[in-house]
């Protein structure tokens, strides 16, 4: 994470901005000291990590977006255990 002072960031506030808008975030720093974190529109705490990680290389993001609705369940007339229970016996 990038960090700039309050007086950089009042100089420049749309190239920061822009920054931001494509993804990165910025820590404000008052004397030195973190105040606020500029961050993408609807980020969660939880994104950051995930933006490190695709940072380094580490994980590749999603092609495309999950899907909205997990499949519906398929009737299958037995119950889940059976089906286990009948895949286990196959396997001895």
């Amino acid at each position: 994470m990038r960090e700039i002072g309050v007086r950089e960031l009042k100089a420049s506030l749309s190239r920061v901005l822009h920054r931001v808008d494509e993804g990165e975030q910025i820590r404000v720093t008052m004397r030195g000291r973190p105040v606020a974190d500029i961050v993408p529109a609807g980020a969660r705490r939880g994104d950051e990590r995930l933006r490190e990680l695709v940072a380094d290389g580490r994980i590749t993001p999603a092609a495309r977006p999950r899907p909205g609705r997990s499949p519906r369940p398929l009737d299958t007339g037995r119950s889940a255990s059976a089906i286990v229970l009948a895949e286990r016996d196959d396997e001895r």
